[in-house]
C-alpha cells in the first residue's frame, strides 16, 4: 500500500525536463556563488559583509533614509533578532542610529547617518564593478535585458516584501 501511494505521488509530480534541470542547476549555482563573490569583494575592499551592506543600502533607499525595523527585517529577509544584531554592528561603526517612532512608541526606526551614507558612497563603486563583472559583462545587452525580465517574473512569483525597483 505504501509503495502504491509513493508511486502515485511521484506520478503527480511535474518533474523537470533536462533543459529545465540545467536551468535550475544554473540558477542554484548563480544564487550560491554570486552571493559568495559579492560578499568576498565587500569584505576585502570595504570591511563589511554583503548582508550589512544590503541593510545599509535598503535604509538609504527609503524616504529620508529612515525605515522601520519591521519593514527593514522584511525586505532584508532577516529575523528581528538577526536584524537587531546587524543594526547594532552598524551603530557601533557610527553608520546607523535607532530612534523610537514619534507616532508609535513600540516602533523603532533605523536611520542612516551621514557617516553611513559616506561609507556607501565609498563602497558602492567597487561593489557595482564586482556585480557588473559577474552579471552584465558576460552578457550581450539583449541577454541582460532578457535576464532582467526573466528575473523580474521569478521575483514576482516569489512575492517578497516590496523591494525598491529602478
Amino acid at each position: 500500500m505504501e509503495q502504491v501511494i509513493r508511486l502515485r505521488l511521484m506520478a503527480d509530480t511535474r518533474w523537470l525536463n533536462p533543459e529545465e534541470t540545467q536551468t535550475w542547476l544554473n540558477m542554484w549555482g548563480v544564487t550560491q556563488w554570486l552571493t559568495t563573490r559579492l560578499d568576498e569583494q565587500l569584505k576585502k575592499d570595504s570591511g563589511v559583509s554583503l548582508s550589512d551592506y544590503f541593510v545599509l543600502a535598503q535604509i538609504s533607499l527609503a524616504p529620508d533614509a529612515r525605515l522601520t525595523m519591521s519593514d527593514l527585517a522584511a525586505v532584508a529577509d532577516m529575523s528581528p533578532s538577526r536584524l537587531s544584531h546587524t543594526v547594532a554592528r552598524l551603530e557601533k561603526r557610527g553608520w546607523v542610529s535607532r530612534e523610537q517612532s514619534e507616532t508609535d512608541r513600540r516602533t523603532n526606526i533605523a536611520v542612516l547617518l551621514p557617516a553611513g551614507q559616506e561609507f556607501l558612497d565609498q563602497a558602492a563603486p567597487g561593489h557595482v564593478e564586482c556585480a557588473r563583472s559577474y552579471i552584465f559583462d558576460p552578457l550581450t545587452p539583449e541577454e541582460a535585458g532578457a535576464l532582467g525580465t526573466s528575473l523580474g517574473k521569478i521575483l514576482d512569483a516569489l512575492d517578497p516584501p516590496t523591494l525598491p525597483r529602478a
